[in-house]
């Protein structure tokens, strides 16, 4: 075969080849997914797993856009629910009802009904870890009902409720500190850790009548809406109990987890005994440490808290050192006494969602390793001693309270 031939062959190769490369046999089109922006898990009466999925609708939510974000006379969002003896089979079933292909790579919120959470976590986070269609960034929230009615409620704010609840979570983590925004690696980290046990944040409906329509929303006043409540005790994946959200701000103080937060307070316990005084939180550092005395441990907890006066319904003068070392010593005994209940409710329900038992871990591996068997036993009889250091930096624009200088007023 002469040169030319074979560069003829070797073009045709090229050719065949470049074409069996260039294509995309499993491409899906975005006209033939549905984009779900949350998720919710819930027990079935037969016992079987209830995936309810949020999916928006792209034509409602370029109708809102096109009026400048106000509502258009379509719902963004669609629900519906699938059932399986399994969850991969109840998302499954999807296909038997729905025209598009599910898409989860925008879904940021997983809530899991109260009685999903008490039959466990385990497959659920399983799911997760196996399928790289998932995402492990997920927020995870627990609801005190049934997950679907929370995919249900519209939001006046945002017009995808999923986004919306998002959102929340970012702001109440970076504001109050309450309760961490809990993604699904964070949960899978703390099911392995010593401890094996974390709190999530719990999601209701507060109001009356379920917001689930446009009309509903054409008001100033909507009759319910959708907030953060108390915080989910999850032991060794399953719900076990609950936490009050104050409860859970004195656990973040403990976990070194406070970013920011207000803490009302009584400026002056000699004189009065209803709370008056708002502090605001502007730094916060925990210090744990773990020492062992006859087969207990003793866990220190030494927090240093910084931040300024933002509200008094005082008279004192705010110019004497006096006065704001009184008012120091009253937002110490507010954490303090937070950081005791805190500990008093994990105690009950004898899970460590502070971490303590990992602190224990670190420092003494080989005595973790012989008790870990025993590790309640363990975690019940550790002594928590909590010291608090508050320093008020500043009182903001005026040195005395309204009271003070409207007395003055009085008088003149």
């Amino acid at each position: 075969m002469g040169r030319m031939g074979r560069s003829r062959r070797i073009i045709l190769l090229l050719g065949l080849s470049s074409a069996l490369l260039g294509g995309c046999w499993d491409r899906t089109e975005l006209n033939e997914l549905a984009i779900t922006s949350a998720a919710a898990l819930d027990v079935s009466k037969n016992g079987e797993w209830t995936l309810s999925f949020q999916v928006v609708i792209p034509s409602s939510i370029s109708a809102a856009a096109g009026t400048a974000g106000g509502p258009s006379g379509q719902v963004p969002v669609v629900v519906y629910s699938t059932e399986g003896e399994t969850i991969k089979e109840a998302t499954s079933e999807s296909y038997m009802e729905a025209p598009r292909k599910l898409y989860f790579g925008h879904n940021s919120i997983l809530v899991i009904g109260e009685d999903a959470a008490k039959k466990g976590f385990s497959q659920i986070v399983d799911l997760y870890l196996r399928n790289s269609d998932s995402r492990e960034t997920v927020s995870i929230l627990v609801a005190s009902g049934d997950g679907r009615s929370i995919l249900e409620q519209l939001l006046s704010s945002e017009t995808i409720p999923g986004i919306g609840l998002e959102r929340i979570l970012e702001k109440q983590e970076r504001y109050l500190s309450k309760i961490p925004n809990v993604r699904m690696y964070d949960l899978i980290k703390k099911q392995l850790s010593p401890g094996r046990s974390i709190l999530i944040p719990e999601i209701i409906i507060s109001g009356g009548k379920e917001v689930t329509g446009i009309d509903q929303l054409k008001q100033t006043t909507v009759p319910s809406k959708l907030r953060l409540g108390r915080a989910a005790i999850i032991k060794e994946t399953k719900l076990v109990g609950w936490m009050s959200d104050d409860e859970a701000l004195g656990i973040s103080f403990l976990s070194d987890q406070v970013n920011s937060s207000t803490i009302p307070f009584i400026s002056n316990p000699e004189k009065k005994e209803a709370k008056d005084s708002t502090f605001a939180v502007s730094n916060s550092k925990t210090r744990i440490t773990v020492r062992q005395s006859e087969g207990k441990y003793n866990v220190t907890a030494d927090i240093k808290v910084d931040g300024w006066l933002n509200e008094t319904g005082s008279s004192c003068n705010l110019l004497d050192p006096e006065t704001i070392r009184k008012m120091e010593e009253s937002v110490k005994t507010e954490i303090v006494n937070m950081c005791k209940r805190a500990w008093a409710a994990s105690k009950k329900a004898n899970a460590d969602v502070a971490g303590i038992s990992e602190r224990i871990y670190r420092k003494y591996p080989k005595q973790w390793k012989q008790m870990e068997q025993d590790r309640e036993d363990v975690f019940k009889k550790i002594n928590l001693q909590v010291n608090v250091e508050v320093n008020m930096k500043k009182v903001g624009l005026s040195n005395k309270g309204y009271n003070k200088l409207s007395k003055k007023e009085q008088e003149q």
